[in-house]
């Protein structure tokens, strides 16, 4: 019987293939823009992502703010370019003018009666104090026609197709959420930081400060409300979003001092005010930066006679720009979706103290 020979040695295992590296973001593999440095700069930088729409800003602010603001001029040229989207576009514009056109005329009829005609001046002022206020304001009964415009958004600048947000709903229904949301942004620019800019008052020089104040709250909000169609119609659940910023800054103030403790409960009321734009308030939040170019640029467009008329379309169209690049709000962590009480189907964390 033969012996066993001594053990052989296993052979020696491959080495192993490194894994590879990580793919890198999408941030960082698409064409990026030149610095914004000084006005010279700003200038080329704004002129590049103008005529590369597809390009990336650099990390720094200033790069971000006027990507931002390129978007715009990208927005108005495909709203004038592509034939669908321009369709889309024409009739709920037509229609809020020709409502902005008849408020002006009836707000003027007044002086016909006292025996003296307006002046065309005063009733294109009408006219274009009813087209800003109503530009601040959730779309209502036009609500459909700028969903459509949303979505052929997407469409023109190659996103994935949108979905409805509200599939199944019927215009009276629509019409009525949507109401009721305006009557929330109008309460909430009206009177939502009235304490505050009553304490602001009593500061020296207060008057000045409170009317700076009050209009960039009150244009806040209409770029906030660019941002809403955008972000609702970006397929699948809703995301969760924190409190929003101006409510933790006014709870913050309010638990430093008893006798701002009134500025607590401004919060909590601003908060439940304007629980419907959560998410929409938290996207500026985390991209301040774009947030500032976008609106300066809007705001540009909307004081442009004749462009302003078509403020909401490129609005909506360069605010998907920003959505598509930037992607909406991550979801937060146990976030549920639940119905709130507007009807709008949101994603809410799990375990949040109603505000």
């Amino acid at each position: 019987m033969p012996t066993p020979g001594p053990p052989q040695a296993s052979p020696p295992e491959a080495p192993r293939a490194a894994a590879p590296p990580p793919a890198a973001p999408a941030l960082d593999t698409a064409l990026t823009g030149p610095a914004a440095r000084g006005l010279r700069g700003a200038r080329a930088a704004l002129a590049f992502y103008a005529a590369e729409p597809g390009a990336r800003p650099r990390p720094a602010p200033l790069d971000r703010a006027v990507w931002a603001a390129a978007q715009v001029a990208n927005a108005a040229r495909l709203v004038a370019s592509d034939r669908a989207l321009r369709r889309a576009a024409l009739v709920p514009t037509a229609l809020t003018a020709a409502g902005c056109a008849l408020l002006a005329a009836v707000s003027t009829t007044g002086r016909i009666v006292e025996g003296s005609a307006p002046s065309p001046l005063a009733t294109f002022q009408a006219f274009l104090v009813a087209f800003v206020a109503l530009a601040s304001m959730p779309p209502t009964v036009l609500q459909r026609m700028w969903i459509r415009v949303a979505l052929e958004a997407r469409r023109a600048l190659g996103l994935p197709a949108g979905e409805d947000p509200f599939p199944g709903a019927g215009w009276a229904r629509l019409a009525v959420r949507e109401g009721w949301k305006a009557f929330r942004q109008f309460l909430t620019v009206s009177i939502g930081l009235a304490p505050l800019l009553f304490l602001v008052k009593l500061l020296p020089f207060g008057t000045e400060e409170a009317a700076v104040l009050g209009a960039a709250w009150a244009f806040y909000w209409i770029v906030v409300d660019a941002y809403e169609l955008p972000i609702e119609v970006v397929p699948g659940p809703r995301g969760g979003a924190p409190a929003p910023w101006y409510a933790r800054l006014l709870r913050r103030a309010g638990a430093r001092l008893r006798i701002l403790r009134p500025l607590g409960a401004l919060g909590r009321f601003v908060d439940r005010l304007t629980r419907p734009w959560r998410e929409e308030v938290h996207f500026t939040e985390r991209h301040a930066a774009e947030t500032a170019g976008f609106g300066a640029a809007v705001g540009i467009v909307l004081a442009v006679p004749g462009l302003g008329l078509f403020f909401r379309a490129i609005a909506i169209v360069a605010a998907t720009a920003q959505v598509g690049a930037l992607g909406p709000a991550p979801a937060l962590a146990g976030a549920a979706v639940a119905e709130g009480e507007d009807g709008e189907r949101r994603a809410d964390p799990a375990g949040e103290a109603d505000a």
